[in-house]
């Protein structure tokens, strides 16, 4: 399974992936850990291909490890 690409450098964060399935996980292991300030999967229309979801508020590089990990 390729990794989550998780980019936070601007004001609101974003997660892409290949599979709308990983990022659904993902969302739920945010849920899990107390993390609600996120968009749901959508279509990646930028690059037109894959899915993406947006972050509100910055995640611990702990949380998205602990994600990988599993």
């Amino acid at each position: 399974m390729s990794a989550l690409e998780v980019d936070q450098s601007g004001d609101i964060g974003h997660v892409h992936h290949p599979r709308r399935q990983v990022l659904l996980d993902f969302m739920n292991h945010l849920k899990s850990n107390g993390y609600l300030r996120f968009s749901y999967p959508m279509p990646n229309q930028e690059r037109g291909e894959g899915w993406m979801m947006f972050l509100y508020e910055p995640l611990s590089q702990e949380l998205i490890d602990q994600f990988e990990a599993a």
